[in-house]
């Protein structure tokens, strides 16, 4: 992220009659997450800052840095995924601040209680609440928009229900067979369970276009 003194205007976020605050970016923070919403690695290549409303946010990222080894060979640190929230009405800047990680033994304290402030345009600190965000590693890797949904709904330390998305859990309606059009015989599988729901909620043009592919597809 350094190098290049981009700013990276999020027009979905930044209304242009509403006013802005600018989030640095330090070299060394990896941003995995921004209110919800996964960001994209080449969104932010070469943005040293983002411009985000007036209002509250959640960051979910990583610490990365270059460590000293006890035999003077440099190593990179990954930090565990951090989620942390604040408000940012009423302030223009905010700086990220971490504390001194360049050994092993620092990164090691770090990993067990993890010290981040956040900083305004004065250097007076913003109220934050910081968490480590447990992430599910599965066969196609972790998903840290989904893990941060999951983490939103448990009403943690830092969650933030303004950012959980309103799209229902179909696993959460399948377990109530009231939510569905018709009983689902209990030889069915829960995939089949879920197409079926699903198909039942689209409207008339969805299902045709789900129709056409279903066509298209090889037989097994």
């Amino acid at each position: 992220m350094k190098g290049l003194f981009a700013v990276v205007m999020l027009a979905t976020l930044v209304p242009a009659t509403v006013a802005a605050t600018t989030l640095h970016l330090a070299g060394d923070i990896d941003l995995l997450v921004l209110d919800g919403k996964k960001v994209s690695g080449s969104f932010l290549r070469g943005a040293d800052s983002i411009e985000l409303d007036n209002g509250p946010h959640q960051l979910v990222f990583r610490v990365e840095k270059n460590l000293v080894t006890a035999s003077q060979d440099k190593a990179l640190y990954i930090s565990p995924p951090l989620i942390i929230t604040f408000d940012t009405r009423n302030i223009t800047q905010v700086n990220i601040s971490l504390p001194r990680i360049e050994t092993e033994k620092e990164s090691q304290q770090f990993d067990a209680t993890p010290r981040i402030q956040l900083l305004d345009g004065s250097a007076a600190p913003i109220p934050a609440k910081l968490d480590v965000l447990a992430v599910n590693n599965g066969a196609n890797g972790v998903d840290y928009e989904w893990d941060t949904e999951r983490y939103n709904k448990a009403n943690n330390k830092a969650s933030a229900p303004e950012f959980v998305t309103l799209m229902a859990d179909d696993s959460a309606l399948l377990s109530n067979t009231s939510e569905l059009d018709r009983p689902v015989a209990h030889s069915q599988t829960l995939t089949e369970q879920r197409l079926k729901h699903w198909y039942l909620q689209a409207d008339n043009d969805t299902r045709t276009r789900f129709l056409e592919w279903v066509k298209q597809q090889p037989s097994s």
